[in-house]
């Protein structure tokens, strides 16, 4: 980034005009979100775990989205005042620091973006989760049941006259089959 610093500087010479320091600004403001949406994509490449370099679609959307919120336009060029007292090198030194505002701003802004976005896809596995440790509680309470029934059942079945559901004693023995 210090690099298109130093390529504005030497584009504008020792006594730069008005329009040709406003075009080497928007030039160097276009350089340097690219230069920005480039060092993200690299570090996600860099960082990203090997089985996630095979990018599913939602991160390449996501990747995209980074990349057109970092590099759209600030329109700060047009909201500034002139003021003639001021020396080209001052204006081009606030504008800078608009640029670097700006950027900076577009990148808080991408974080927001992206925790909400994470936030709305944890909530909905969390959401999904929970769903089914409430189906396997209930699935546990049934069990239990239908087990304690049976094991219940079958304490009935061990004493004599008590023949458990589905087995039949042997006609006048008393003995269970």
């Amino acid at each position: 980034m210090h690099k298109r610093v130093d390529d504005f500087c030497d584009k504008m010479g020792n006594e730069p005009e008005e329009a040709q320091m406003e075009a080497a600004l928007d030039e160097t403001e276009e350089e340097l979100s690219e230069d920005i949406s480039e060092f993200i994509e690299d570090h996600i490449q860099q960082n990203l775990p090997e089985s996630l370099k095979e990018s599913s679609p939602l991160l390449q959307e996501a990747r995209q989205e980074v990349r057109r919120r970092i590099q759209r336009p600030s329109g700060s060029a047009c909201l500034e005042v002139l003021n003639l007292e001021e020396s080209i090198w001052a204006r081009a030194l606030r504008r800078f620091q608009g640029i670097l505002q700006s950027i900076q701003q577009r990148c808080w802004d991408v974080l927001t973006w992206l925790w909400e976005k994470v936030g709305a896809f944890l909530e909905a596995v969390w959401s999904a989760v929970k769903a089914v440790c409430g189906m396997l509680m209930d699935m546990y309470s049934s069990v239990g049941q239908l087990f304690g029934n049976l094991i219940q059942g079958r304490h009935h079945s061990i004493r004599p006259g008590f023949p458990s559901p589905g087995l039949t004693c042997l006609s006048g023995t008393g003995m269970l089959c």
